[in-house]
């Protein structure tokens, strides 16, 4: 093999784990357009890769055609290396599922971004693309919420002031916030901020039915030390 065609191939392979990594940022779906933008790469170029992706099933392409989610190849990929390496999150959240026998999950905030770390996979969030959209629906958005400017969180999400000074009282009453039948009409969840060096860089959430919120916030206590264990381990890789 020549040094150039080498070269050629190793530019594809960067360029498909490029791609892979920005689609893994965007879970409800991003386009092949929206990519080349971002990889500032040629449109042509960019559709032969996810073309290739899909094909290979490390893509799909989202159900209404819009663009382009993570594929079964990555999640088969993903839970091989969880299992053989799990992270201290995973420990951390696995004693929590256990001891609460509740849906738990894992956010991480980048910027006015959430990013779903763990999903509970026996119980997976119900509308992924709301929970994105609209951030006042879900506990762990309303914990993003509290912590962003009123301006900003007015420009990207049409959020009045008053409903965010709305959002802190009552998180700062409860010491968590809460939402009941707001993301689904079944559904209702409580949200712990994780904490590095002072700031709230993401949430632990514990999901149940409506009418089980109430006796689930006795969990609260155990929620309060994941979100400790958990941010006392993304404080060594910061």
């Amino acid at each position: 093999m020549t040094g150039g065609r080498a070269s050629a191939d190793g530019d594809r392979v960067s360029l498909a784990l490029q791609v892979l990594e920005l689609v893994a940022r965007h879970r409800s779906g991003i386009s092949a357009n929206d990519l080349a933008r971002a990889l500032q790469v040629p449109r042509s170029t960019m559709y032969r890769t996810v073309n290739s992706l899909v094909q290979s099933e490390f893509l799909l392409r989202h159900p209404d055609l819009t663009g382009f989610i993570l594929g079964v190849r990555v999640l088969e990929l993903a839970q091989t290396v969880s299992s053989v390496v799990p992270s201290p999150e995973s420990a951390i959240l696995a004693d929590l599922r256990r001891t609460t026998s509740a849906a738990i999950h894992l956010a991480r905030f980048d910027g006015a971004r959430i990013e779903l770390i763990d999903e509970d996979a026996h119980h997976p969030i119900s509308d992924v693309d709301a929970f994105a959209a609209h951030p006042t629906h879900s506990a762990i958005g309303q914990v993003l919420l509290a912590e962003l400017p009123a301006p900003r969180a007015r420009a990207l999400w049409g959020v009045a002031e008053e409903e965010i000074h709305d959002l802190r009282e009552a998180t700062a009453l409860r010491g968590y916030a809460q939402q009941v039948g707001m993301l689904t009409p079944n559904g209702a969840c409580l949200a712990i901020p994780v904490h590095v060096a002072g700031a709230v860089v993401g949430a632990v959430a514990l999901s149940a039915p409506p009418t089980h919120i109430s006796t689930a916030a006795r969990h609260v206590a155990r929620l309060r030390d994941a979100a400790v264990g958990i941010g006392a381990v993304w404080s060594t890789r910061t």
